[in-house]
């Protein structure tokens, strides 16, 4: 059965391409070279990371062009439904050098109404850039560390207290970090922190914040690095602070 969507934008990518193809003069030992590497991928199981790496930030643009709430970011592949709730403070392994990070703000929507028991999923690395429910290269950490639920309460705040992450490079031994090597890049992302924002009847917000003078900010792998998206160093009780308040669109259905 025919989708017209899928046959809109899947022409509109192969008419691309062959432009790409005719315009580079691209030859048959070069088409072949990047079968072959498109194989390589596959056979990595990159394909999720090559596509994230290169095309995930333009979604993110044309979702932040349409919306009236919070700026959005690229989610990443590191999210857990299955994360649980907290209170106030995020598991972290005793061999964390434990630099403390204070994450608050609140929830509201585009109207400036506070929004109540809504869900905030947080999640980030380990200062070594490891992420929790992960195995392999990840190191089979149990989902419950360096990620949590929390809700908004009767005025629409919420707080969070964990540790600092680091920058870290993606998976740099495949494929994906060969092109990027080849096309003069890096694979390093800068410290982060992911947020998604929830509640029926709104839109989900997904999101990430950055250091200010963070390492690699200027020049993050994938792209996700917008100026709205980079916090000011900030102190609060002892600890490095984050201070963000979301908003939230009623939802379009």
């Amino acid at each position: 059965m025919t989708n017209p969507r899928v046959h809109e934008i899947a022409t509109a990518m192969l008419d691309a391409v062959r432009k790409v193809l005719v315009q580079q003069e691209v030859t048959e030992a070069e088409y072949r070279a990047g079968v072959m590497y498109m194989m390589q991928v596959a056979e990595a199981k990159e394909m999720g990371l090559l596509c994230d790496v290169f095309l995930n930030s333009t979604i993110v643009e044309i979702k932040a062009a349409a919306t009236r709430g919070s700026a959005p970011a690229i989610q990443g592949p590191y999210f857990k439904e299955e994360a649980p709730f907290v209170d106030g403070k995020l598991k972290t392994y005793d061999s964390d050098d434990h630099k403390p990070l204070l994450l608050h703000g609140s929830v509201k929507d585009e109207a400036g109404r506070v929004v109540t028991d809504a869900v905030i999923d947080i999640w980030h690395s380990t200062p070594d850039g490891r992420y929790s429910g992960f195995g392999g290269y990840h190191g089979d950490m149990p989902v419950d560390y360096y990620r949590g639920k929390v809700r908004t309460d009767a005025q629409g705040r919420w707080r969070v207290q964990t540790t600092l992450p680091a920058p870290y490079q993606i998976p740099n031994k495949g494929p994906t970090g060969a092109l990027l090597t080849m096309m003069g890049s890096h694979t390093w992302r800068p410290a982060h922190v992911h947020f998604k924002v929830r509640k029926d009847g709104f839109e989900a917000l997904t999101t990430q914040y950055y250091f200010e003078g963070g390492e690699w900010v200027d020049s993050d792998c994938c792209n996700g690095v917008k100026p709205e998206l980079v916090m000011p160093a900030a102190m609060e009780q002892g600890m490095q602070a984050m201070a963000l308040d979301f908003v939230i669109e009623k939802s379009r259905a």
